[in-house]
């Protein structure tokens, strides 16, 4: 995972840009779960020979479906497409493992936390050095810290620094400086944040920007500067070579990086349409393809030249119900709704069984997943009937739609936005599913995202269909509690509240993960039974890459998002 940047991300290839945790409008890896797959595996090539030992030299061609903003620093970008060549060219502090967790050292060789867990020492290593030359010490880390909290930065990682002491008053303009930060020395950092939790790792801002290249200019000339969009300085096992606007990105091997030097001399980011990239794939154009729809797996699996691999993402896609609108506040009618669509169905013909139908907002692949709700809501159009009647909905006129309990007409309207083929196939089926039922939905046109979101936010839709991806600290707030902005139904619920509290903020929580994961369990399940959303499914992460790279890792990340993997890609002399 590139940088601990955003830690939720709207799901829909497609979004809404949040005030925290959240990624980019347009863009969603996709998505999935294939249990095995979440071994680390180590890949010679895909036809099992023993490929020999690794030799230096030869050039990757990655692959992106449209053109980088541009803005090539961590702190600042909000595309996607940006952040594909930051994941080789910036280092992290910390890094997730196999388990997912933060145990893996980046920069910083240690860090340790105190008796209470309100302040945290990092030591940063001491043979670290930007591309330039430049050691990299604590200076960058604060620099990093503080140009997200000053008042002119609008960008959305505020929330990865806003529980450090006195960043609410830097934010504010009130202060120069973070008040809980002391640097011991140069490779030293105290931070003391406003309270300890259980994810204080996962959400500190863990990416260095170099401070020598950017003093002295605000963030908004920052964003701008050539050493942004021209001549970026980064800390990775590769650097940037060549920028093209709206062609390519050109990254070459860092002789000077601190750990074990890549062996490739290059990696190219090339844009490629996606209409064409199976294509480009299959002929060698380029070697990595990461975004794969269900329906082109078994095609490139028979291809003997590529390595087809799945994994279940951190993504789910959801219809939501707008509880503001007083039809839709009965829990039996949003309970019986749920029985009533066969989210199986879509999973076996939509995603051509790529996918896993899900029952809470923890993924299968996740530490806090529930498994108590593997089997919540099987499709049970008979029950949904009996609930639907037991609450005093029935069909009273003989239009074999169901009135409200006090006799009125129920119709309601679904919304979806365009961008996501597989969601869009996935509204009429939903409709056709809950008439079965006896409830009159209307189907509405598809639109814009832009749009789409805007009438999410504001509470215009009835039901909508939309998507999180998610990165593996749990922690749902932003999108759950009561009061947050990105809680899209209004769903309003005190004991929800106060069980996402302290399963970041209580003592136990933050001493004992098991711990933490019980006080999951009791919160997936009070929304299990409330019912603000219907999960529908998890789509499975294909990706596919030519046999020629040897040394390709793939477990929950996929193939390309470890920073450490790609110095163990090599290929062959005769390959190159």
């Amino acid at each position: 995972m590139m940088m601990g940047l955003i830690r939720i991300r709207q799901n829909s290839q497609g979004g809404r840009k949040m005030k925290r945790k959240i990624f980019s409008l347009g863009l969603a890896l996709v998505l999935g779960w294939t249990v095995a797959a979440c071994n680390n595996q180590a890949s010679p090539g895909g036809d099992g020979e023993d490929p020999g030992e690794p030799v230096d030299g030869g050039k990757v061609t990655m692959s992106m479906f449209s053109a980088p903003k541009g803005i090539f620093n961590p702190v600042f970008y909000e595309d996607q497409y940006d952040v594909y060549p930051l994941h080789y060219t910036f280092e992290d502090l910390w890094y997730y493992d196999k388990d997912l967790r933060l145990t893996i050292p980046g920069l910083a060789e240690k860090w340790e936390f105190s008796d209470d867990n309100q302040t945290l020492t990092i030591h940063l290593r001491k043979n670290a050095k930007w591309h330039d030359g430049e050691p990299i010490t604590v200076d960058d880390l604060i620099f990093a810290w503080e140009t997200i909290a000053h008042p002119d930065y609008t960008g959305s990682r505020l929330y990865m620094v806003e529980k450090i002491k006195g960043a609410e008053a830097m934010h504010e303009g009130e202060a120069d400086e973070l008040s809980g930060v002391e640097k011991v020395d140069d490779y030293t950092v105290k931070v003391t944040f406003e309270q300890a939790a259980a994810n204080t790792l996962a959400n500190l801002w863990a990416t260095p920007i170099p401070k020598h290249v950017y003093e002295g200019m605000n963030p908004k000339e920052m964003v701008k500067a050539d050493a942004t969009k021209k001549k970026p300085i980064g800390s990775g096992p590769f650097q940037f070579k060549e920028i093209k606007p709206n062609e390519y990105v050109v990254l070459e091997r860092n002789p000077d990086y601190y750990g074990e030097n890549a062996h490739l001399d290059q990696i190219v980011w090339k844009v490629v349409s996606q209409d064409v990239a199976i294509g480009a794939l299959e002929n060698g154009e380029i070697d990595f393809l990461t975004q794969i729809a269900p329906e082109e797996f078994e095609s490139l699996k028979k291809n003997e030249n590529l390595t087809v691999k799945e994994t279940q993402d951190f993504a789910y896609q959801y219809m939501g119900f707008n509880l503001t609108k007083e039809k839709l506040q009965d829990k039996k009618l949003r309970q019986a709704i749920t029985y009533g669509i066969n989210r199986k169905a879509m999973v076996d013909g939509l995603l051509k069984g790529h996918g896993t139908v899900l029952n809470q907002h923890m993924p299968q692949a996740s530490w806090a997943y529930n498994e108590e709700l593997k089997d919540a809501y099987p499709y049970d159009p008979e029950k949904a009937k009996k609930i639907l009647k037991e609450a005093g909905y029935e069909d009273k006129d003989g239009d074999n739609f169901v009135e409200d309990p006090e006799g009125n007409p129920l119709t309601l309207t679904l919304s979806y936005p365009t961008g996501n083929p597989v969601r869009e196939k996935s509204a009429p089926v939903i409709v056709q599913d809950l008439k079965k039922i006896g409830l009159n939905v209307k189907l509405d046109q598809p639109a814009e995202q832009g749009v789409f979101y805007e009438k999410v936010e504001k509470a215009e839709y009835e039901l909508f269909l939309a998507g999180w991806s998610l990165t593996p600290d749990p922690d749902p707030s932003g999108i759950w509690m009561s009061t947050d902005q990105w809680n899209f139904p209004r769903w309003e619920n005190e004991k929800s509240d106060e069980l996402i509290k302290k399963a970041v903020l209580s003592k136990e929580a933050i001493e004992d993960q098991e711990k933490r994961k019980q006080i999951y369990a009791e919160w997936t399940e009070l929304v299990s039974e409330e019912a603000p959303y219907v999960f529908l499914y998890s789509m499975n992460r294909i990706e596919a890459w030519n046999n020629r790279v040897k040394g390709v890792t793939f477990d929950w990340r996929g193939a390309i998002e470890d920073h450490n993997w790609v110095n163990e890609w090599w290929i062959p002399k005769d390959q190159q």
